[in-house]
């Protein structure tokens, strides 16, 4: 018959699915395509809309949009970008992404005073500023060789290591806080004065009426944490404490250390109550020495901006209006803590809208060069001047989400193709196991437990003209190749036996006529060493034919009931050897069996424990006898057992002797199992547990 095999079965049946990804691809192409154009042209046009509509209703449009690229305070503005992820405050950086750069390299700061310029101070720190909704977040790396805190008896604030943060409150009036290192953990904050030393209650700012507030409650919360280089903060800070129309924030560290510190020779034991001497040793802050009496412009969210765009962020992805010198002045997002990053100022799209050039679209693609998102950019503009940019960005997922009436048609018209292919190759994989497992089968029931083939014809699938109808024939072939070699391994124990008898008892014959005739030589060693080998050849080739002779017959012997107890007292009581018998349980247990083979079995086993017990030790025999199992264990204190290697005891021609008169083949213990399979017996050999010796075990279970 023609062959039609399975590979090319499934790769007919295969071809189906060909035209599956090819007309879905082509299909999704161009609903893509036309999908993403239009809402790029859409985006542009709704950031003109913004942007036109900002100049219209903000007449303040150019105050909110302030960036003198002239100022030269403005050359030092702390930009405080949105959050891309939720911070914790705990002293790590790992949260800040793009700013932890900036905040591990400790060059945010200007040193404005040093208590020895001949000994210029190691104090130095990082600085980043980010923003959300209603918080401003401070992410603050100081460089400090010398950690000093605050004790607790101490009443002034600012003879440790401390910060200084001056900010102006929301009624446009100076605030000072100072922020002492006492220990790790959640940090104190005080409200203060210009002297810096002791905490101070103020007024509060948003009362008509006269309130106070008590100098600890600041309303800063953070946290202080010791590095290997100093230490570092995170803290957060209310928006509505700062200034709304034009906030500002000033930050300064201040080193303090001793005296002795400070100066090389010194003793700290010199002062009074043999307390050090404790000063600032330099003063670092956020803005250069000739500034030091000015704050740093913050670019918090201008709130009317943030007003106008809160109202369309459920609109876009992200929408954001930047300055001309990159500060972003509002934000608003349809999906909070997305986890992607704004868009970079130096954009080619960001800066093509300032310089009011084409090219104010851009297509974004993640990392698997797919299309993720689209980004629209156009110029704020008044009275001619490029005040800032508004940007949109959308993502590509949320853009195609809207065709997806036309995606679920493709997605019906794909299932119910799949569908049928499935079931089709569902059925054939159905019928395939089918016929594998019916080969299996019928392959293992043709080789029975001891590995004797039962049967050559494999009849399962043998007519198939697949694959697996040459493994059935195949197998088939091999079966009956393979039981015509066993049988002829079989025959060659007796051939052998017979053929070597032949010379041997001629050499045997020989021998006694030379004795007989020459009796002075019956005393000579070399005929007696003749004797000697012609008796172990002898024994040899009665060896060799015992296994086979053995099973052999016992597939033909018929077994009957025998009371096992009283075989192995019967058995015992005669056995020569000396063994030690230990008192068992005499009730009767009854197996099918054959005295005779259980005689041999079990004389295997004592010749083999005698011949391996040491010149002093023993053979212990123990009967366990339960309601439904018995168990023989005969031990000797003989050399111990290799247990990786103790199933191997048990096959043929397999011995652990290395020397000895006798002739050892290695195949008692072989015999023994046959003897016992044969019983439906367990044999077993192991280490006694204090590794004294082996122990050998036969064991029957009724049932």
């Amino acid at each position: 018959m023609p062959r039609f095999g399975i590979k090319a079965q499934v790769s007919l049946l295969s071809l189906g699915f060909l035209a599956i990804p090819w007309f879905a691809w082509t299909y999704w192409q161009e609903i893509q395509e036309t999908a993403i154009a239009a809402q790029g042209r859409v985006q542009l046009i709704e950031t003109k809309a913004i942007a036109t509509s900002l100049v219209a209703t903000q007449a303040n449009i150019g105050e909110l949009l302030a960036a003198d690229e002239d100022s030269e305070l403005e050359k030092y503005a702390l930009s405080a970008p949105s959050l891309v992820s939720p911070i914790r405050l705990d002293g790590d950086f790992s949260d800040w992404t793009t700013q932890q750069e900036t905040i591990e390299s400790f060059n945010s700061g200007f040193s404005v005073w040093e208590s020895a310029s001949a000994l210029p101070s190691e104090a130095a720190f990082g600085l980043a500023v980010a923003q959300n909704e209603n918080y401003l977040f401070l992410a603050l790396n100081v460089r400090d060789n010398r950690l000093r805190f605050r004790k607790t008896n101490h009443l002034r604030l600012d003879l440790n290591d401390h910060v200084q943060l001056t900010y102006e409150n929301e009624a446009g009036k100076l605030q000072r806080v100072i922020i002492p290192w006492q220990g790790e953990g959640n940090l104190a904050s005080y409200f203060t004065d210009a002297e810096w030393t002791y905490g101070v209650d103020i007024q509060d700012p948003g009362q008509s009426v006269e309130s106070i507030i008590p100098s600890h409650k600041t309303g800063i919360l953070g946290y202080w944490q010791a590095t290997e280089q100093g230490y570092a903060i995170e803290l957060r800070i209310a928006k509505a404490q700062l200034y709304g129309v034009s906030p500002r924030l000033h930050v300064a560290v201040v080193d303090v250390d001793s005296y002795a510190d400070r100066y090389v020779g010194s003793s700290e034991n010199s002062y009074a109550d043999n307390e050090p001497q404790l000063g600032p040793a330099a003063i670092i802050a956020s803005l250069p020495k000739h500034l030091e009496d000015q704050l740093n412009p913050l670019g918090l969210h201008a709130r009317e901006l943030q007003r106008v765009i809160d109202q369309l962020k459920n609109t876009y992805a992200r929408l954001w209006i930047y300055d001309r010198l990159g500060r972003e002045w509002a934000y608003a997002s349809r999906e909070s803590n997305t986890g992607v990053l704004p868009i970079s100022f130096e954009t080619e799209c960001v800066q093509n809208a300032l310089t009011q050039a084409n090219g104010l679209l851009q297509y974004v693609k993640d990392g698997s060069e797919q299309l993720s998102r689209i980004i629209a950019c156009y110029p704020i503009v008044d009275q001619g001047k490029t005040l800032g940019v508004v940007v949109i960005d959308e993502s590509a997922s949320h853009v195609l989400a809207q065709e997806e009436h036309k995606v679920k048609d493709i997605a019906l018209r794909l299932g119910a193709v799949v569908v049928i292919i499935l079931v089709v190759l569902f059925a054939y994989a159905v019928l395939l196991v089918r016929r594998i497992v019916r080969l299996s089968r019928e392959s293992q029931r043709s080789i029975d437990s001891h590995g004797r083939i039962q049967k050559t014809k494999i009849e399962a699938s043998k007519n198939f003209p697949d694959e697996l109808g040459d493994l059935s024939r195949s197998m088939s072939t091999l079966l009956e190749k393979q039981k015509s070699y066993t049988a002829f391994l079989e025959r060659i124990p007796q051939t052998l036996r017979h053929e070597i008898s032949n010379p041997l008892n001629k050499l045997g014959t020989s021998l006694e006529l030379l004795l007989d005739s020459r009796p002075e030589l019956n005393d000579d060693r070399y005929v007696k060493r003749l004797e000697s080998a012609t008796d172990q050849i002898g024994k040899i080739t009665a060896h060799l034919t015992e296994a086979a002779s053995l099973e052999s017959a016992m597939q033909a012997e018929v077994l009957t009931e025998i009371d096992l107890n009283k075989f192995l007292i019967r058995y015992f009581t005669s056995w020569d050897a000396e063994i030690e018998v230990q008192a068992f349980e005499q009730s009767p247990f009854v197996i099918q069996g054959d005295a005779s083979r259980l005689e041999q079995l079990f004389d295997k086993l004592l010749d083999n424990a005698c011949s391996f017990r040491s010149s002093s030790g023993s053979v212990i025999v123990r009967v366990e006898q339960k309601d439904q199992s018995l168990e023989v264990f005969i031990e000797n204190d003989g050399p111990l057992l290799n247990i990786e290697d103790a199933s191997h005891l048990f096959s043929p021609m397999v011995s652990t002797r290395s020397s000895g008169a006798e002739i050892h083949l290695g195949l008692g213990l072989h015999i023994a199992k046959l003897i016992a399979d044969k019983h439906r017996a367990i044999l077993r050999a192991q280490n006694r547990a204090d590794g004294s010796g082996v122990v050998f075990s036969v064991s029957w279970r009724k049932g």
